[in-house]
């Protein structure tokens, strides 16, 4: 004798799929968003760090501080801001005849594109040290 089940009874596990895609959705479109923040993120300070080789790269080929800053600043003023990277400033120059270098450091202020409560930005600081090319001849 065999036993039948009705046919009412029967389950096909449509639901639980939808109920396991949503979840999923829940848990990988959190990470798909975070994933485009870090990417932005680690593009800032990329281009952070050229600038700020850039810049000491300027300051290096001038005869003193203040020309170096000068420079330094001429640099990173050329540079365009985006909605990622919002500003950029010149932190720090060291001009040092003794030892022969010349050290920039820069500041840029970064905006998340997807901005989380806890973290919707951030401030990059970079540095380069670059030999001074141009020193003057003693006289």
């Amino acid at each position: 004798m065999q036993l039948k089940t009705p046919k009412n009874k029967s389950r096909t596990g449509h639901g639980q799929s939808l109920i396991e895609t949503m979840c999923a959705f829940f848990v990988l479109i959190p990470l798909g968003l975070v994933a485009i923040d870090l990417v932005a993120f680690v593009s800032s300070t990329q281009h952070n760090e050229q600038l700020a080789e850039l810049a000491a790269r300027a300051a290096a080929t001038q005869f003193d501080l203040g020309g170096a800053r000068k420079a330094a600043e001429d640099a990173v003023e050329h540079f365009q801001t985006t909605a990622v990277m919002t500003s950029v400033t010149i932190d720090e120059v060291k001009f040092d005849l003794g030892s022969g270098t010349c050290s920039v450091s820069t500041l840029m202020d970064v905006r998340l594109p997807v901005p989380f409560p806890f973290f919707n930005g951030a401030n990059c600081r970079a540095s380069s040290l670059q030999p001074i090319v141009s020193t003057p001849a003693p006289g």
